[in-house]
């Protein structure tokens, strides 16, 4: 394992000619107490910068970086899930809040970014236009892209970000900025000459006089600590340090003594193609507001409006995959054409009849109240006159509806799958694999936009050409899942393991410990009733809580189709046709502590015991009984398992999974003079371009490991919350590949919902439980 690093970092902040000594919006903090699983080992870094003409107190911005703190550390799963997880959940309540302010003319823009630390590698994701650059060693790194990181949060319901990773080693230094000044460029150039982290604060403050709002981060190897330096004062640090023995975040803002004279805010007006863009202002603030930060935001290119000048609309690009240039259809361009001008038209006459009907309302109103009325509407009657004044505000809805739906939906997937073929087409003079995923999935972000308002041939052609070529970068094998069960189950049921024969299915429920059996008939599997396998006293013998389940070859003396173990080492015999038996394992000298997991290969069954650190081997003899007692599987080296789930056994060769997705491995030695041997923690190599391999993957929480029969084997580990399935070769524990199911619509799995248990069947066929449904793929790659 790396060695602990201690994270050190102190703000470059400066509003109007003023240095402030820590910035709103920073949090650093090593991992709480309560915590969701997959992020014991994230120490998490939140850069937040709010524009706008809305006014945040230091307490605000404090209330907004605990609360994504908070989203982080509860959401489980891989690091990115948790960080994506994250930056929606800041958009949301942005976009709402300006949905709420939009007609007082308030508006905020948020500028985010989020730093996941776990062990070397950090996992940066940046949501709006914002700078970080890597100051390594031997380089400098400099990640931005507003096309794929977007405007900034709050804008729509969509949240757009870059992803990016940096392997940090002892005396790195990271910058992270909201806006980059020009005169930084050649002091950042200079940042391999040898200078402390104060001197590189000075040189960077002294180089511009501009307002300021940025982060200078430095990694040391230490103790796993955090420190918040205060300007100037480098060795002391700020008012809370957070260890790795007792994580606390740090200070976050400070309240700002200073009343500056107030202003009045401007009234945000919707931006034009040509307007300048929007900025993050330098607003006054009182006494008791946090100071607001300076930072230029690009253009809102993503967000399309009603072409309101309809006279020069965009025509749409057709989509062959190879061409340099998008292709302009004349006809698309002669059918906007002619909408903008009954736009126009029809808005002229709005404007015209407008006043006309109005005068004649405001006349009709007296009429219809009781009484005499002296004033009469020459040429209508009352029964007109009441008719006209529901028909038209009708007639007006109606011609603005179609003609909406008929030309401005149109032009909205037009202009949106214009950027889509635009950012395809970049993709044929890069070579670099990172380059191109981002540029991929910046295509189907726009593609999802514009599909939104219609689907084309031209739409499916270049959504199948994008999601091919994502994954071939990310090793991805798409697979044809359909639903196994011709019955779902009930939503009580919490399917936890599962076990297949060539025909039979079963499914252990992890709430009362029952076995399902299902039968394969006309290519779906039917609930088969009278098929009992559950706790209960069988044989003198108790069945406690079952914890496993394994099928048993058909034919086999046991005459039983499945066997399961209990908590307590009790074997479960399970048959079609007659009632469940039961048998004790052997105790082992230590005792039960708690069963875990079971494997069976060769004959030979391995019990994990996760709580006592032990895994024992019985013998099989005839029958598939287990009556002697059992070995111990290791000799000198013995891995740490209390936080072993699950594993998986091939000959030699054992594997234990861990609940925070690491592997043992260990490899049973035949030899006296060589004793078993095992690496805790195995190295994953991740043959994905971009990604780095180790203990762990950045996107892969494994809940489940089996290992899958030749002709082709593999170590198959389930993450549960990417709804897929990885494939490691044996020893070497290289990537193969990731089974998951058709994308986007095409996926029958329920959106949003983990795979909670998997098997594959003797015959190659893989089994997936999510959302009370089995579902089943053949023809396993």
């Amino acid at each position: 394992m790396p060695p602990p690093l201690d994270l050190t970092l102190v703000s470059l902040y400066r509003l109007n000619g003023q240095e402030w000594p820590l910035l709103p919006g920073l949090l650093a903090q090593n991992p709480p107490r309560k915590l969701a699983r997959g992020r014991e080992q994230d120490r998490l870094l939140v850069y937040l910068t709010l524009a706008g003409n809305v006014l945040y107190s230091s307490a605000d911005y404090s209330e907004m970086v605990a609360g994504l703190s908070e989203t982080f550390y509860q959401t489980p799963g891989s690091i990115t899930y948790a960080l994506k997880t994250t930056v929606e959940s800041l958009n949301t309540q942005l976009a709402n809040k300006n949905m709420k302010t939009t007609g007082h003319g308030q508006y905020t823009i948020g500028a985010l970014v989020l730093g996941a630390l776990r062990g070397n590698q950090f996992y940066l994701v940046q949501a709006g236009p914002t700078h970080i650059f890597w100051l390594g060693s031997e380089a400098t790194k400099h990640f931005h892209d507003t096309a794929i990181s977007g405007k900034g949060l709050g804008l729509s319901q969509t949240a757009r970000m870059y992803f990016a990773q940096a392997n940090v080693l002892d005396n790195d230094r990271l910058l992270l900025c909201a806006s980059l000044p020009n005169d930084w460029q050649k002091s950042l150039a200079q940042q391999n000459s040898p200078s402390s982290l104060e001197a590189t604060r000075r040189r960077l403050m002294t180089a511009t006089d501009n307002n300021l709002n940025a982060i200078l981060m430095q990694v040391k190897v230490g103790k796993g600590e955090i420190h918040i330096l205060r300007p100037g004062k480098e060795d002391s640090p700020a008012e809370v340090e957070t260890t790795t023995g007792a994580p606390q975040p740090v200070p976050r803002a400070v309240s700002v003594a200073q009343r500056p004279t107030r202003t009045a805010p401007q009234t945000p007006t919707p931006p034009a193609e040509e307007a300048p863009p929007p900025a993050f202002q330098s607003l006054p603030v009182p006494a008791t507001a946090a100071p607001r930060a300076e930072h230029a935001l690009p253009p809102l290119e993503d967000e399309i409006r009603p072409v309101e000048s309809a006279a020069r609309p965009q025509s749409r690009p057709a989509y062959s995959g190879r061409e340099k240039q998008p292709l302009v259809s004349p006809e698309q361009l002669a059918r906007l054409k002619g909408a903008a001008g009954a736009t126009a038209r029809f808005m002229r006459w709005v404007r015209v009849n407008y006043q006309k009907a109005a005068d004649t309302i405001e006349r009709l109103i007296p009429r219809l109240l009781p009484g005499e009325h002296t004033d009469t509407v020459p040429g209508f009657s009352a029964s007109w006159l009441a008719f006209f004044a529901v028909a038209i505000p009708l007639l007006v809805m109606t011609m603005a509806a179609i003609v909406y739906g008929n030309f401005g939906r149109t032009a909205q997937y037009d202009a949106y799958y214009t950027h889509a073929v635009n950012t395809a087409l970049q993709t044929l003079d890069i070579q670099d694999p990172i380059e191109l995923r981002v540029r991929w999935q910046t295509a189907l972000t726009w593609l999802d936009k514009a599909e939104a308002f219609e689907i084309t041939d031209d739409s499916r052609r270049l959504r199948q050409e994008a999601q091919q070529s994502l994954d071939n970068l990310d090793r991805i094998k798409r697979l044809e899942f359909r639903q196994a069960l011709v019955t779902p189950l009930s939503n009580s049921v919490n399917i936890t393991r599962m076990a297949a024969s060539d025909t039979d299915l079963y499914l252990l429920d992890g709430n009362d410990s029952k076995v399902y059996r299902a039968l394969l008939t006309g290519g779906q599997y039917t609930l088969q009733g009278g098929f009992v396998c559950e706790p209960g006293q069988y044989d003198g013998v108790q069945i406690a809580r079952l914890v496993d389940i394994l099928t048993l070859p058909r034919g086999n003396d046991s005459g039983a189709s499945l066997i399961g173990v209990d908590i307590n080492g009790n074997l479960i015999y399970c048959s079609v046709d007659r009632a469940p038996r039961a048998a004790s394992l052997q105790r082992p000298d230590l005792g039960w502590d708690g069963v875990t997991d079971i494997a069976y290969d060769a004959g030979n069954l391995y019990v994990l015991d996760a709580n006592n650190n032990a895994v024992w081997v019985y013998f099989a003899e005839d029958g598939f009984t287990f009556p002697n007692p059992p070995l111990f599987f290791f000799e000198e080296q013995i891995p740490a398992m209390e936080n072993a789930i699950s594993l998986a056994v091939n000959g030699d060769d054992l594997y234990l999974l861990h609940t925070d997705g690491h592997l043992t491995t260990c490899t049973l030695s035949r030899i006296f003079t060589a004793p078993t041997r095992c690496t805790d923690p195995a190295i994953l190599t991740d043959t994905r371009p971009g990604y780095t391999g180790g203990p762990t993957l950045a996107d892969g929480l494994f809940k489940q490991i089996e290992f899958t029969s030749p002709p082709d084997p593999s170590v198959a580990l389930l993450e549960p919350f990417t709804q897929s399935v990885f494939r490691f070769s044996p020893r070497a524990l290289e990537l193969q590949n990731q089974l998951r199911a058709m994308p986007g619509t095409q996926s029958p799995f329920p959106k949003g919902q983990p795979i909670t248990a998997m098997t594959f069947s003797p015959n190659k066929v893989l089994f997936v439980y999510v959302g009370g449904q089995v579902y089943f793929a053949v023809n396993i790659p």
